[in-house]
Order: structure tokens, then C-alpha cells, then sequence
């Protein structure tokens, strides 16, 4: 790797994506919450629309899970996202306890 790149990418790119990695993890649960609204109006499958039906038909248990599937998909995509950063810049690290 050319000395230019090496310090591009060391200096300038590797922190700029750090705030870009935040940002595209806030963005996939603004996705997930328009999903009802998209696979409502036009009318198509998917986990969104089994959710809205769940709600207009008062099933519970329907609802439970289609939270529960939904919440754990946007924990996962967090926690790889954390943990991307954490490679980016080993100098945000979890601490094990409290502040």
C-alpha cells in the first residue's frame, strides 16, 4: 500500500466511518419502523404486514413475537456494528462495570 493511502486511510477514513457506522445503525431501525407502513400500503408480505394484522386482530401472542423478532434483529445489527467500531478504533472499548 502506498504511503498516501496508508495515511488516507489511517488519519481521515477510518475515523470518518465510525459516526457513518452509527448512523446506518439508527437508519436500519428507522427502516424497520417504515416496513409497516410500506408493506401496509402497497400491500405486501412480510413480517411488518403479519404484525399489523397481528394488531388489528388483537392476537397477542402474534404481536409478542413479531416485536420480539423485530427487537432481536435490530440488537444484532447494533452489537456487529459496535463491534466494527471497536476494530475501527481500539480505543473505545466496553468497560466491565460501572462508570
Amino acid at each position: 500500500m502506498p504511503v498516501s493511502r496508508e495515511i488516507a486511510w489511517k488519519y481521515a477514513l477510518r475515523p470518518a466511518l465510525i459516526p457513518t457506522l452509527t448512523i446506518l445503525g439508527l437508519d436500519f431501525a428507522a427502516k424497520l419502523g417504515s416496513a409497516f407502513l410500506v408493506e401496509a400500503v402497497f400491500s405486501w408480505p412480510g413480517m411488518a404486514r403479519y404484525g399489523v394484522n397481528a394488531i388489528l386482530a388483537k392476537d397477542l401472542n402474534a404481536i409478542v413475537g413479531t416485536v420480539l423478532v423485530i427487537g432481536i434483529g435490530f440488537v444484532i445489527v447494533n452489537l456487529v456494528i459496535d463491534l466494527i467500531v471497536a476494530m475501527l478504533d481500539p480505543r473505545i472499548r466496553v468497560r466491565s462495570g460501572l462508570a
